[in-house]
């Protein structure tokens, strides 16, 4: 025998879409250097968060949110199924027209345990002789955008990086000033398991939550993974929303190359509670004041979670990113911009991209990875049709087992008892869409022709229209000279 309950089923595709808040938080999975694993905890400040999970992904995208606008998160740190790893060491002479000169071989030491994603990179500012007195340098984690302290290399033979897990062996030899060495190192990395249990301890928190990001790479497993512990939170009455970010662009690959590939990868793939994005940006961290190359995602989801339900990223009213760069400082493009590189947009991707005459970046779109069809095209349809699946049932769960009159002719429900089931649902959704218009109408309506003294269940119907987005506007506009206009008699 089934429990009594509120059961609700989403219906989708009646819009006819074109193919192509304090109070509950955000929600960060991921990972991170140190602190308890699959265990939520709230947090309000940045020092807090980098106590608790020291350094990683997870960190720099939960003090990101906290720093840019200033609301808690709750965070949950994932097993690490995958190692970080750091690459061969590339050398650079003055002017980087080729490799460096000096004698001295540097090598990322044995077993390095990598707790982010980095572009390191050594700075020689003294030149010298390896084993003597006079050597300096500079070392950077975001490719040479900062610099740290000068530093006086002594008589050492290895340098580590602070808070990075990546030591460098410096072997006999020469090193000459004003050359340079760079390596780039990739985070620890959760997998399907890892993640599906963060999800699952996150879903049975008793914090309100609303939004999550998911903080890591996802590839088409892992999506699936996703998707299918939200759509079962979903099915159980706790509607939720993901953001997450494909794999970031390799040094060196292509627009077209990164397009193909992610296309191959997703394009069988769609959700209708997720949106992924995909692309590189620089980031200013909120933990080290450094321009890390970044997933778009960790400056997506915060503006995503900042903002009430029914807002759409992607006006320029939200403003520009903060702190979030897709330009040199030339102005040229080095990370993808939808304007002058379109593609990933129309591929389902969330994207960034920039405005002629506005400065800063902006969102291309907050699509919703939907099938063509879907109703679910943008993040703001699947929010407020979160709240109204809420609002709807914490409602009506005060009319389970409930009793109510029955016509003593039909057995259906009394008129007088459907109309006042009716008003309180109706109130509900107004109160929590209305009133403040997260949508344009909403309503519902209970059957009158349910058997309720055999089956023992009503059935109803609640609709919601959304609020549009115009996405173009056409105008015609040209010269009129008033000596030529017809002038009635």
């Amino acid at each position: 025998m089934t429990l009594p309950a509120v059961n609700i089923t989403e219906i989708d595709g009646a819009l006819g879409v074109l193919p192509p808040s304090a109070g509950k938080l955000h929600a960060l999975v991921g990972v991170a250097s140190k602190g308890p694993i699959n265990v939520p905890a709230t947090f309000g400040h940045t020092k807090d968060i980098i106590s608790t999970y020291g350094y990683g992904p997870l960190v720099e995208s939960a003090c990101h949110y906290v720093d840019r606008y200033g609301k808690p998160v709750i965070v949950v740190r994932t097993a690490s199924a995958l190692p970080g790893e750091v690459s061969p060491v590339d050398t650079h002479n003055i002017g980087g027209s080729g490799p460096a000169t000096g004698t001295s071989i540097i090598t990322v030491a044995a077993t390095p345990t990598p707790v982010d994603d980095l572009e390191i990179g050594l700075y020689i500012v003294n030149g010298g002789t390896i084993g003597t007195v006079g050597i300096t340098y500079q070392l950077s984690v975001d490719g040479g955008r900062t610099k740290g302290a000068l530093l006086a290399l002594g008589t050492a033979t290895s340098i580590t990086q602070p808070n990075a897990g990546i030591k460098l062996d410096l072997a006999p030899g020469t090193l000459i000033a004003g050359e340079s060495y760079t390596m780039t190192a990739t985070a620890p990395q959760w997998d399907g398991t890892g993640m599906t249990d963060a999800l699952d301890a996150l879903a049975t928190t008793t914090v309100a939550w609303e939004l999550v990001q998911i903080v890591g790479a996802i590839d088409a497993t892992t999506f699936d993974a996703i998707d299918l512990k939200i759509a079962g939170m979903q099915a159980v009455g706790k509607p939720r929303a993901w953001v997450g970010n494909t794999r970031i662009p390799d040094g060196g690959e292509s627009e077209a190359t990164y397009l193909t590939s992610l296309s191959g990868e997703f394009g069988t793939k769609s959700t209708i509670f997720g949106e992924l994005c995909a692309g590189a940006c620089k980031l200013t961290s909120s933990v080290s004041g450094r321009k890390y190359r970044r997933p778009i995602s960790f400056a997506v989801g915060g503006r995503q979670a900042s903002v009430s339900e029914e807002i759409n990223i992607a006006t320029v009213d939200t403003g520009a990113l903060a702190g979030v760069s897709i330009r040199d400082l030339n102005g040229n493009v080095d990370e993808h911009d939808e304007t002058i590189n379109p593609g990933l947009d129309d591929a389902r991707f969330t994207t960034l991209r920039t405005w002629d005459g506005y400065q800063g970046v902006y969102v291309t779109r907050p699509r919703i990875f939907a099938p063509d069809g879907s109703d679910f095209y943008i993040m703001p349809h699947r929010r407020v049709l979160n709240l109204a699946e809420i609002a709807v049932r914490a409602y009506l769960i005060h009319r389970v087992n409930k009793p109510i009159l029955v016509n003593r002719t039909t057995g259906f429900i009394l008129e007088t008892e459907a109309l006042d089931i009716e008003a309180g649902a109706n109130a509900v959704l107004a109160a929590e869409l209305l009133v403040k218009p997260k949508a344009s109408d909403a309503y519902f309506v209970l059957s009158r022709f349910d058997n309720v003294l055999s089956t023992k269940t009503l059935t109803g119907d609640a609709r919601v229209t959304p609020l549009a987005s115009p996405e173009e506007i056409n105008v015609t506009i040209g010269y009129v000279n008033p000596a030529l206009q017809v002038i009635a008699a």
